[in-house]
């Protein structure tokens, strides 16, 4: 499992990561697939849009600084 999420953060830069600061964001596949500022929304789109999946969801933070 871990190496599954490993793998989901790996696939994405840092600079793709950037566009999505202060966001929640929802990844499938090893793409970003829903994006968000609320986490309540989020899921409902994760909920509604894929329902059979198991995203990663992560916040990204509003600095310049990422940590993996």
């Amino acid at each position: 499992m871990l190496q599954q999420i490993n793998s989901n953060f790996e696939s994405l830069s840092e600079e793709d990561l950037m566009k999505y600061s202060g966001k929640w964001i929802a990844i499938i596949d090893n793409s970003v697939v829903l994006e968000n500022k609320s986490f309540g929304e989020l899921m409902e789109g994760v909920k509604k849009n894929y329902p059979n999946k198991k995203p990663l969801i992560g916040k990204i933070p509003e600095t310049d600084l990422l940590i993996f």
